[in-house]
């Protein structure tokens, strides 16, 4: 199935840390003098840009940005630690061993920083299932006020001549059916990550799975189709 395209969100679709973020979170709503919240509560609230997900918690905008240099080294420092042994998720090696074999182009799509995203991948042994990783390059405040996924998704895609109708995203928030939503792409939520099962749901994605192997069928009958 060549110029077919699978487009992979890293946190928390391929690796299995949404405990390690939320604890993470954690400190540095500390580090703001605000209240520990529960892991529910973290998935009921979780979005990007992430300045908007603090702001719902009630912290100032204005304290945010004055400090997001020192907010993002407390979050680094404790989510690396945390996330240094962090698994990939359920089917995960299944379902990119069958990509590779059907001759398909995987990326990895994130918010996260391209460095480290790396490193895990090549601790984990996955360098020979990802044709590129699209991240930031920055230090990770980027995130906290703008993304920029649908604009880097769009070009990867106009360069390398990937159709709309030969393209699949697969995330855990509500971030990726939206993507998919501009881009005329088909998308796949994975429960059990970032957000909600109840917004993933609302946010509407093409498929919802629990576990990444259950991807296979579905493409299978798609491009059979």
């Amino acid at each position: 199935m060549k110029h077919k395209l699978i487009v992979f969100d890293w946190n928390g679709t391929i690796l299995s840390d949404t405990r390690q973020s939320w604890i993470a979170g954690n400190e540095c709503l500390k580090f703001y003098g605000a209240e520990p919240m529960s892991l529910a509560r973290y998935r009921d609230l979780f979005t990007f840009p992430i300045i908007h997900f603090y702001k719902q918690y009630g912290l100032s905008v204005d304290e945010i940005l004055a400090k997001k240099e020192e907010s993002n080294v407390v979050f680094q420092s404790s989510y690396e630690s945390l996330a240094a042994n962090a698994r990939t998720r359920r089917g995960t090696r299944t379902l990119l061993d069958w990509l590779k074999n059907q001759d398909a182009t995987s990326i990895i799509l994130s918010n996260y920083v391209t460095d480290k995203i790396a490193e895990h991948v090549t601790r984990l042994g996955l360098e020979d299932y990802f044709a590129a990783i699209s991240a930031h390059t920055c230090n990770g405040t980027s995130i906290l006020e703008k993304t920029s996924k649908t604009e880097r998704l769009s070009a990867f895609m106009a360069k390398r001549r990937f159709r709309p109708q030969d393209t699949v995203i697969i995330g855990d928030t509500m971030e990726e059916p939206e993507i998919a939503r501009a881009l005329g792409i088909t998308s796949i939520g994975i429960t059990d990550g970032y957000i909600s099962r109840a917004r993933l749901k609302k946010a509407a994605p093409d498929h919802i799975i629990d576990r990444m192997d259950q991807i296979i069928p579905l493409l299978k009958n798609s491009w059979q189709a």
